[in-house]
């Protein structure tokens, strides 16, 4: 919060003497002239690319069309097909037409790209596939009331976003069908670990959703929408592309093998997103090193990239010159994994660079894998700091609280928390801790970061001195000894 004396002529009559004191919790609230706000939000954007939040940058960029090349089965003349053909070839042909919904929630924060490029080559156009709008105070207000169930929040707003998508979204142009799939099985880079399982909670909400809908009168049906909440296993690919075939064949018309085509290019989407992402977190994480800056890890699950869920603190720490990482873009470079993991590697602590065997061993959930291995990454990368993210009732987060800011803690890295994160957003009190935070910040970069660096460039100094001494003494010896 920002408490500011304005000096220069206001438009608020004055007595003479008097000053006017405007208490803000943003800066749109620190200026009274439109002028004076374009100044600051120029500022603000300068500041914003200089020091990128990926935080944001994925939560925008996951639902970007992808635009493949299509893997669809060409539409058969009718007088070659028995009536089962007949019958799908007028789903065929509806493919261009076929608007899906989908909500922006939970995991779609991570397989986005993956549904987009399924449905994509498939014929579905990219402009005809709908995302509910991010999470907001007023989206959450509309949808509650339909519903009585009170889990964490990022479960407990799925409800308001199919209620944006049916009383936004289909009433601007009528959707066909809303798919909201339960995550069951997801997929990880981690080795040797129990499993990837979602969160039940997570899991079963497309279904406790449904049951708002249709438990007093069936919405879906009164709207002309198909609802569609297959069992999804991202793990193992045969599964899943049958999960896939189940679910949409009724209403694309699907052959089992263009699906599988179409599964192909779906996970191909995935992967080429996660490493441009990557990719490009790793550039700003060499800079950082190269400056001497230091840069935030958010450790929290995918679905707090939404700015609704994370209330925008990350971008309050990019405002103060930042780069904001997120665990799901962390790089996976082998030349950094080697240096980060490789004595622990060789010494046997452990098996891998993706191994979290000695920080965690109950490793069944799959986020809750991910954010140790974040906490273990960002412990020994000597420019990262972490900032945990945790949801309040997150049932799965509780058990790790104290593994997370051990791991952080023991290796001297400084360890902040936002926990227990819910519908109600305090600005102020965020504001303040965060300029608390950056003001630790700052004094760490000063007393450890640039210390720290000034005695690895003695170092090496020395070293390049030694050598120097060594080379002269063995042409000095072999001086000697062609005498």
């Amino acid at each position: 919060m920002s408490f500011v004396p304005i000096q220069k002529v206001t438009k608020v009559p004055l007595m003479h003497g008097e000053q006017r004191l405007i208490i803000a919790t943003c800066e749109k609230g620190l200026v009274e002239d439109v002028n004076d706000m374009k100044d600051i939000k120029a500022g603000l954007d300068e500041i914003k690319e200089k020091h990128p939040n990926f935080v944001d940058m994925a939560a925008h960029e996951v639902f970007r069309p992808v635009n493949p090349k299509s893997v669809a089965d060409p539409i058969p003349a009718v007088k070659f097909w028995h009536k089962a053909g007949k019958e799908r070839i007028p789903l065929m042909e509806s493919r261009k037409k076929l608007r899906v919904g989908i909500p922006r929630v939970l995991n779609i924060y991570t397989y986005a790209p993956l549904f987009n490029g399924y449905l994509e080559s498939l014929g579905v156009q990219p402009e005809n596939i709908i995302y509910s709008d991010y999470t907001s105070s007023d989206l959450y207000r509309a949808g509650a009331s339909r519903g009585a169930i009170d889990p964490c929040f990022p479960a407990k707003i799925g409800i308001s976003h199919v209620y944006n998508l049916i009383q936004e979204k289909h009433r601007k142009k009528p959707l066909n069908v809303i798919f909201f799939p339960m995550y069951d099985v997801l997929t990880s880079p981690l080795v040797k670990i129990v499993a990837a399982n979602a969160c039940p909670t997570v899991t079963a909400t497309p279904e406790t959703v449904k049951a708002a809908f249709t438990k007093e009168n069936d919405v879906f049906a009164e709207h002309n929408v198909k609802y569609i909440d297959p069992v999804l296993n991202f793990a193992d690919r045969k599964l899943f592309a049958h999960q896939m075939l189940q679910a949409w064949q009724p209403v694309l018309g699907l052959s089992q093998e263009e699906n599988d085509r179409a599964v192909e290019v779906g996970y191909k989407a995935l992967a080429d997103y996660e490493n441009s992402i990557r990719r490009r977190a790793r550039q700003v994480m060499d800079q950082l090193e190269r400056e001497d800056r230091i840069g935030i890890v958010m450790l929290g699950r995918p679905y707090h990239h939404d700015p609704g869920l994370n209330h925008e603190i990350l971008e309050e720490f990019q405002k103060l010159g930042y780069p904001i990482f997120s665990q799901n873009t962390l790089p996976l470079d082998e030349d950094l994994l080697e240096r980060l993991f490789g004595d622990e590697v060789r010494s046997g602590v452990i098996s891998h660079a993706l191994d979290i065997g000695d920080a965690w061993k109950n490793s069944y959930s799959c986020s809750t894998n991910h954010k140790v291995w974040a906490a273990k990454f960002t412990a020994r990368h000597p420019n990262l700091v972490a900032l945990e993210i945790s949801s309040f009732k997150c049932g799965h987060d509780a058990p790790i609280y104290g593994v997370i800011e051990g791991i952080i803690e023991q290796s001297g890295t400084p360890y902040f928390c936002f926990k227990d994160l819910d519908e109600n957003k305090p600005s102020g009190s965020i504001r303040i801790r965060v300029e608390t935070i950056d003001y630790f910040l700052r004094r760490y970069r000063e007393e450890v970061i640039r210390k720290r660096t000034a005695a690895e460039d003695i170092e090496a100094q020395l070293a390049a001195y030694e050598n120097q001494l060594r080379g002269q003494m063995q042409t000095e010896a072999q001086e000697v000894g062609a005498d």
